[in-house]
């Protein structure tokens, strides 16, 4: 719709001259709204029509006008430069792209077609992590030692200065990657473990914030006080291991009550290995 055309029908709407105008115009004036940019992803319902008894076109005009300035504001937001897809985030800095999950529950599959639309043939393998490390990139491998070189994991709060977004609240950690990057890369993406599911990242011991047995004190103690207190916990042992300081270092079965509890290690949800061996850890 050209300006002029929409100059007459808002003309039309100034109460002091007129307060009613044809359906054709409000047609034509539907039209030239919804025929926004192809690149504002923002759809907006066509205006229908419509006579309304005893109800003054003033009212559809200052709606008309709200609808105007919506549709002008999301083309902003939504422009080219923020469209940020759901399940990651992308953000230039400066030769490099950074990435940042935006839903670490999506379906990796998800990743993977983000991470092709964005021309980076990169994978994403969602493994069993211990709590701590849900919703994080663990590692990544590639296809050569140069391409390895190119990608860095980026720790929670680095480089997020320009990264924030509407789709991208926080700032976690991520992956940082060459704009024109051309290797074949697969990154392990940490998930919550099903029950009995063995974690393939954890903590080094089961004691450390936000692990099953967080805040307690077990170490030097002996098999049969360490077990009620992690009983409380809701905890089971896995299995008992012979500390690195004791003759084997393989599963020994279930030690003697007087043996002495050196640490305690992550398994699956709900169960540990203790580290265990005939006399206290010096």
């Amino acid at each position: 719709m050209k300006t002029d055309d929409i100059d007459a029908v808002l003309r039309g709407l100034n109460p002091s001259t007129s307060t009613e105008i044809s359906d054709s115009a409000w047609a034509e004036l539907s039209a030239g709204i919804t025929n926004a940019p192809s690149d504002t992803t923002t759809r907006v319902t066509a205006l229908v029509p419509r006579r309304t008894p005893n109800r003054p076109r003033l009212a559809l005009a200052a709606a008309c006008t709200l609808l105007i300035a919506g549709v002008v504001a999301a083309a902003v937001v939504d422009g080219p430069a923020q469209n940020q897809p759901q399940a990651l985030s992308f953000t230039e800095f400066g030769d490099k792209l950074i990435v940042r999950v935006v839903d670490p529950n999506a379906d990796p599959k998800r990743y993977n077609a983000e991470f092709k639309k964005m021309g980076l043939n990169v994978k994403v393998k969602a493994v069993p992590v211990s709590p701590p490390s849900e919703g994080r990139m663990i590692t990544f491998t590639a296809g050569s030692g140069q391409q390895l070189d190119q990608l860095r994991i980026l720790a929670p709060g680095e480089k997020c200065n320009g990264t924030l977004n509407a789709s991208d609240p926080g700032c976690q950690d991520g992956l940082e990657v060459p704009k024109n990057y051309r290797g074949d890369t697969e990154i392990l993406f940490g998930r919550q473990a099903k029950p009995g599911e063995q974690y393939l990242q954890r903590s080094s011991s089961a004691t450390e914030t936000g692990e099953s047995l967080a805040g307690l004190r077990i170490a030097n103690k002996t098999v049969g006080a360490v077990l009620p207190l992690i009983g409380s916990k809701g905890v089971q042992v896995q299995a008992y291991y012979a500390s690195s300081d004791s003759p084997k270092f393989d599963d020994i079965g279930k030690p003697d009550d007087g043996w002495y509890v050196h640490g305690a290690e992550p398994y699956s949800p709900g169960k540990v290995v203790l580290y265990v061996g005939p006399a206290p850890q010096k």
